[in-house]
């Protein structure tokens, strides 16, 4: 794996480390419970977050995927033996999206993104700052369910 792949993978592996720690301790009723009708509850944030991941991971090894990462947001009951499955594999799509880029791919299309269009490298990025994104979703959850 080229250094610079190595270090986003290492950066993806932390925040999703970080990630791990907020939710491990919670029961399945938490993760599906929302604060509120108009808020979104850690099921939906994570399995939106992981959908996304996976779409970005297919688009870096060149291939498309066609996956609805809003479906969790209209849902209206979630498996979070599934969520949780789809974590750790998730894992493994990142590592195997990332190791076998080279400088070359780096600089190839990568996607059509709300903030334009984006190469590989840029996408690499782009799917961490995604989930860390969500990732600041969940204390906020967890604070108005009083966990």
């Amino acid at each position: 794996m080229l250094k610079e792949m190595q270090d986003l993978h290492d950066l993806y592996v932390k925040v999703h480390a970080t990630i791990h720690q907020m939710v491990d301790d919670l029961a399945d009723e938490q993760w599906v419970k929302k604060p509120a009708d108009h808020f979104n509850n850690i099921a939906s944030i994570l399995e939106h977050t992981l959908l996304v991941e996976r779409r970005f991971f297919a688009q870096l090894k060149g291939e498309t995927a066609d996956i609805d990462a809003r479906a969790p947001f209209l849902a209206t009951n979630w498996d979070v033996a599934k969520i949780k499955a789809m974590w750790a594999e998730n894992e493994r799509l990142a590592k195997d999206a990332f190791e076998h880029l080279t400088p070359e791919d780096l600089e190839g299309p990568g996607a059509k993104l709300g903030v334009g269009e984006v190469n590989k490298r840029q996408l690499a990025v782009y799917a961490i700052a995604h989930t860390a994104h969500h990732r600041g979703q969940i204390p906020l959850v967890k604070k108005l369910l009083g966990i």
